[in-house]
């Protein structure tokens, strides 16, 4: 499985120290990001400062979790490109508001047509509309018998991490946890400012009470 990030979910953990919560949640697997991703994480704090710590974690990240891919042309990105987008990488490449997201579903979506299985992970609602158009699409290629044999792509947003984060015990505890998440939803709109409004409080995914 590949985990393929947009830069708003990324910068919700690494701001808030929760880097062993983030690999815990997918599993140990990798986390992949595109170059364009790579370079919002750097400059981004530069114009919003309450994500310079994150930048400074992100430099510290452990190099085996971390994969950054380049966004250098392929025939496959290039075509992929006009599939999503009905213009050329040069011109996407020109369009910088948005780029991490945008090349996110394009590594994604190439890698799925290879077969990979791929998660895009994401918060912004107009990325996530175009991650659903092109799973919707996958998927109808498939059922014609078209599309790639083994390769999924499917979307999780930062909720969703943190929900497999506490199912696997990644949190001390679920005070632990409100701490980490008020601070997250500090950082920017992406989030519900009260925890209560994800469900993420609830039992589950936190484990029966012992009695």
């Amino acid at each position: 499985m590949a985990y393929i990030f947009d830069t708003g979910p990324l910068f919700k953990f690494l701001a808030t120290d929760c880097v062993p919560q983030l690999i815990s949640a997918i599993g140990g697997s990798t986390v992949v990001v595109p170059e364009a991703v790579d370079f919002e994480i750097h400059d981004t704090p530069d114009r919003r400062p309450q994500f310079r710590h994150a930048r400074d974690v992100w430099k510290k990240f452990p190099p085996r979790f971390r994969d950054v891919i380049p966004d250098s042309p392929s025939e496959e990105l290039r075509r992929c490109c006009n599939q999503v987008f009905g213009i050329d990488l040069e011109t996407l490449y020109r369009h910088k508001k948005d780029l991490g997201e945008n090349m996110m579903l394009l590594h994604g979506l190439s890698r799925a047509h290879a077969d990979e299985k791929v998660v895009l992970i994401c918060d912004d609602q107009g990325g996530i509309a175009k991650a659903e158009e092109q799973i919707r699409l996958l998927r109808h290629r498939q059922h014609l018998g078209t599309g790639p044999a083994e390769g999924s792509l499917s979307y999780a947003e930062t909720t969703s991490l943190l929900h497999w984060a506490i199912e696997v015990g990644s949190f001390k505890s679920q005070e632990h946890f409100i701490k980490k998440y008020n601070m997250m939803a500090e950082l920017d709109e992406a989030l519900p400012k009260k925890v209560k409004d994800t469900g993420l409080a609830k039992r589950p995914p936190w484990p029966p009470v012992d009695h």
